[in-house]
């Protein structure tokens, strides 16, 4: 090696090892979290099998997750079965909560660590209230801004404040609580595969009624009815994609019947007939940009074909829908309130497949 080969070498080590000693000094420093501190909610964690309800509280909504009988509801709406897996998962979070930091006491900063209270405009803080049998509390607080990864994979953070005090802290943990009742329940409705439809009627208010039909599972395309004479249908793909309607019906949100009134200016009934002899009944409304659906179900009392086992698929999907309304997702939403002249050409943007 030539000397000027040795120093050129050497240079560029050097400038190679000065690169590192700074790409590792630039890197953030773990945050280093202090083993002896105190659980927020002291002994919640000896009491999990007491706990009778969890509140939450939203700038939106309130609802309470509650014992009810062998099992859980939502109180608000009739009891409506409630997850037990998540409300497990919440109660032992918050169980292990861990004081870790003092932040702010000034109320003109709670806005940048979500802990204004509930009923402030603009706030995005959550109050959670957990109760035992005797209605005593068990926990309670005001969870603002939250980071799943602040200290590292899977170990996150809350800021919280807790009742009239107005010290807010950083807690070690979270608790997934969600927005509403409908991240407490299960989001599957119904599940009726297109290949088991045999007819499906809906009834337009002053627009004309949708009918598609076919006479065997075998056929595979269904007939339109009602087709003016010089028009064709839209496609029979999209015909076709109409008896779609059940397969994987999944909530957005849900509420009790009494709390979406469906003017009748924006209803639309619906009949769905499978070939065993079951029947699915729709009410559908489009209010402001969001579409709802009422089920309930019955069998076809012409059909001979009916089984014990569809009459008790029947009586169970009544059981659980009765009562209740459910948001759903625009794409079965505009099947289920559907306009004849919507599957027909020309119907752009307004097709309801």
């Amino acid at each position: 090696m030539t000397p000027r080969s040795f120093l050129s070498f050497s240079a560029v080590t050097a400038l190679t090892l000065i690169a590192a000693i700074f790409v590792v000094a630039s890197r953030p420093a773990p945050t280093v979290i202090p083993r002896d501190r105190d659980l927020v909610f002291a002994g919640l964690d000896e009491k999990i099998n007491e706990v009778q309800a969890l509140e939450v509280t939203t700038p939106a909504r309130s609802f309470t997750i509650e014992r009810k009988g062998d099992g859980w509801g939502v109180k608000e709406l009739n009891g409506y079965e409630a997850s037990f897996d998540k409300l497990k998962t919440v109660i032992v979070a918050l169980s292990q909560f861990k004081f870790l930091e003092v932040k702010t006491s000034d109320p003109e900063r709670y806005a940048r660590l979500d802990l204004q209270d509930v009923g402030t405009k603009g706030a995005k803080s959550v109050q959670v209230v957990v109760r035992a049998r005797d209605n005593s509390e068990l926990a309670r607080g005001l969870i603002g801004k939250t980071n799943a990864d602040l200290f590292g994979s899977g170990r996150g953070g809350t800021y919280m404040r807790f009742g009239d005090k107005k010290q807010t802290w950083l807690i070690e943990g979270t608790a997934p609580l969600g927005e509403g009742p409908a991240d407490w329940v299960k989001n599957d409705l119904i599940d009726i595969k297109r290949e088991k439809v045999k007819r499906l009627h809906i009834t337009s208010r002053n627009k004309g009624d949708v009918v598609i039909h076919r006479d065997a599972p075998t056929i595979k395309d269904f007939k339109l009815d009602g087709i003016p004479a010089g028009k064709r249908q839209r496609g029979q793909w999209e015909t076709n994609d109409m008896a779609k309607l059940l397969e994987g019906l999944k909530l957005v949100d849900l509420r009790r019947a009494d709390e979406v009134p469906f003017g009748e200016e924006v209803l639309y009934k619906g009949r769905i007939e499978t070939f065993d002899g079951l029947v699915i009944e729709s009410e559908a409304a489009k209010i402001g940009k969001k579409f709802w659906l009422r089920l309930s179900a019955s069998i076809d009392e012409a059909n001979p074909d009916v089984t014990d086992a569809v009459q008790s698929l029947a009586n169970a999907i009544t059981a659980r829908h009765k009562g209740y309304v459910y948001e759903i997702e625009e794409a079965p939403g505009k099947k289920f309130a559907c306009d004849h002249v919507n599957l027909l050409e020309g119907a752009g943007i307004k097709a309801c497949a």
